[in-house]
């Protein structure tokens, strides 16, 4: 995909020109200011000092309501005029990460996050003989959990001087997470448990790659970021599938309201390649209609552009001195999606972080 690959070219140049320098980087970032870090939705937003930890804690919520073709809202009856015999109608997805990130020098920081998934999906269905074997009732839903996919990167400081800080992430994300969830689903032979669609479960079952580049600016009073970063899977897994490639753009502008409290704005770009291959296991016929939107690979993947307002607060005493506190919340202000597929509503996240 070229924008991976633009990303990889870019951060690799600019780490190379970095380490051909002999004088040493001072660091940026000063962790005692609120708006030291990205909003909270943003990983890999910034590095630490040497022997510097820090631990830290997401929740997010996504809410997805509607189907989209395109960027045009359709109703249930024009997705089953299609030749579908359901479709989703509405999706919540939660996720809980756990984050470790460690600095064993002013140029490398180290992290780990561990997210564990949770997520619901709604169906209405609109062919007869699916109705009779869910008994008789139109709709149904369908849900799954479990660990996600382990990340681990590397974020190499490339710039550290003054207001400026530049630093380039390589990371890597491993199959710990399921692509085997079931759940009672209606169909041939009645309500059975088979395989979910790989938009219900909670890992990608591959190798990713997850490259980024990161800019940060800090004046007294206010500063702003841009990061890009992707993720790019290396094959299918094993139930014949990849999930779609993708690439962000975030960027960002906090203002310190007081020694304890920043306020941030900001505009996101998110893009999502289509599924790759087959789901096997996962049913494709319901008689002589197509079973579900979910169960196809051209019906995954979109772009969208997201308006982000979010605020980060930092304890300034008690035995809770230094721990941050933040949230932030996303909104589509415009979307498109590949095929037909459910549009995103909003999504909020907040999380709380510990550096030492």
């Amino acid at each position: 995909m070229k924008s991976i690959s633009t990303i990889i070219t870019t951060a690799a140049a600019l780490s190379a020109v970095a380490s051909a320098q002999t004088h040493h980087h001072k660091h940026a970032h000063n962790h005692t200011r609120p708006d030291s870090h990205a909003p909270i939705s943003i990983m890999g937003g910034h590095t630490h000092k040497t022997g510097e930890w820090m631990l830290s804690y997401r929740y997010m919520f996504m809410e997805m309501d509607g189907m989209y073709k395109g960027n045009d809202s359709v109703s249930p009856e024009q997705i089953f005029a299609q030749n579908y015999a359901v479709t989703p109608t509405r999706m919540t997805m939660e996720m809980h990460m756990l984050g470790v990130m460690y600095a064993p020098s002013d140029r490398v920081t180290l992290s780990f996050m561990l997210p564990y998934m949770e997520r619901e999906m709604d169906h209405l269905i609109g062919f007869a003989p699916v109705i009779a074997a869910n008994g008789g009732s139109s709709a149904f839903t369908t849900r799954s959990n479990g660990i996600g996919d382990l990340r681990l990167s590397s974020l190499i400081t490339l710039l550290g001087e003054g207001p400026h800080h530049l630093h380039a992430g390589f990371g890597v994300s491993l199959p710990t997470g399921s692509i085997g969830e079931r759940d009672i689903v209606p169909g041939p032979g009645g309500r059975l448990s088979r395989q979910l669609p790989a938009a219900m479960q909670p890992g990608s079952g591959t190798v990713d790659l997850l490259p980024s580049i990161t800019y940060t600016y800090h004046s007294d009073q206010w500063s702003a970021g841009a990061q890009a970063s992707g993720v790019y899977h290396i094959d299918d897994n094993a139930h014949g599938y990849s999930l779609g490639d993708s690439f962000n753009l975030d960027s960002w502008v906090s203002w310190k309201a007081s020694k304890c409290l920043s306020l941030s704005t900001g505009l996101s770009y998110i893009w999502e390649g289509n599924l790759n291959g087959n789901q096997s296991d996962v049913g494709t016929t319901a008689g002589p209609r197509r079973t579900v939107p979910t169960a196809f690979a051209e019906n995954y993947g979109g772009h969208r552009i997201e308006a982000v307002a979010g605020v980060n607060y930092l304890i300034p005493s008690w035995f809770l001195k230094n721990h941050r506190l933040a949230a932030d919340v996303r909104v589509p202000l415009w979307q498109e999606r590949n095929g037909v597929g459910l549009g995103t509503d909003y999504t909020l996240s907040v999380g709380w972080q510990y550096a030492f």
